[in-house]
């Protein structure tokens, strides 16, 4: 899985997955340049629109994605959602519980 995969680096992380074999799910605000994206890798490719900060629709995508995929081995969490402080002590960003 690879949030914020529409452009950037995470569209380039998405295309690292898949040349190594890997089977990417792209989550992200943009569905038209997340299938183009997926379009444009060198095999299969979920694209999937879903705001990261939504927690049940991330809840929903994650679903989604182990329906139709499998169970994620990796989640390349890419997204431009940004947070002050340690990782382990921060809450969710407001809207997402």
């Amino acid at each position: 899985m690879v949030t914020g995969a529409a452009r950037g680096l995470g569209a380039a992380l998405a295309l690292a997955v898949a040349r190594r074999g890997g089977v990417p799910a792209l989550l992200g605000h943009e569905p038209a340049l997340l299938a183009e994206v997926a379009g444009r890798l060198p095999g299969p490719a979920l694209a999937h629109e879903v705001d990261v900060t939504d927690a049940p629709a991330l809840r929903a995508a994650a679903e989604e994605v182990r329906r139709r995929l499998g169970r994620p081995s990796a989640v390349i969490a890419n997204a431009g959602v940004a947070e002050g402080g340690p990782f382990v002590s921060s809450d969710p960003p407001s809207g997402a519980g």
